[in-house]
């Protein structure tokens, strides 16, 4: 975060850690080859900014065109390279006196890789760990009269705990 009028930079990070949930729906167009959709809404808890000492909170949304491609899908637990991309939606509120909201709407992408072990007939569980890469970059001024600005990316770190029912 950057007050440009009075030239000072802090950091301000989206929050460590985070609690989200993702909902997806995929079509299998080969035994490797899984394409759909997903939506998922992170929130990430309160952090402390160096400088201001000032709490932030962040939450973000997803809206992507995802795939999975399965290394060895006849094994009971399968490997599989996530990825997608499309759209996200970041908030971030600054505890400044009153709030200073930030948000931007941009570019997002994944990569991970997981791995899904079948359960029943219908029923799989898996773990994911994902990197996520997101533009984030809104300025406005305060209401102190500081043009503040909020920029460039808000990628993150994330692990997922899957649980898949299949059609």
């Amino acid at each position: 975060m950057e007050d440009r009028t009075l030239g000072i930079t802090h950091d301000s990070k989206l929050g460590e850690p985070g609690v989200g949930l993702d909902v997806q729906a995929f079509y299998f167009v080969h035994p490797r080859i899984a394409i759909g959709l997903e939506f998922s809404h992170q929130l990430f808890i309160k952090e402390r900014s160096s400088g201001w000492y000032l709490d932030g909170v962040t939450r973000q949304q997803q809206y992507f065109l995802a795939s999975r491609i399965f290394m060895n899908p006849q094994n009971k637990y399968k490997v599989y390279v996530s990825l997608g991309a499309g759209v996200s939606h970041t908030k971030m509120t600054i505890e400044f006196d009153p709030h200073e909201r930030f948000e931007d709407t941009g570019f997002g992408y994944y990569g991970g890789i997981g791995v899904e072990r079948g359960w029943g007939e219908h029923w799989s569980i898996g773990l994911e760990a994902r990197y996520n890469g997101n533009k984030f970059d809104d300025g406005h001024r305060a209401s102190n009269g500081d043009y503040m600005r909020v920029y460039k990316k808000a990628n993150f770190i994330s692990s997922v705990l899957r649980i898949n029912y299949k059609i």
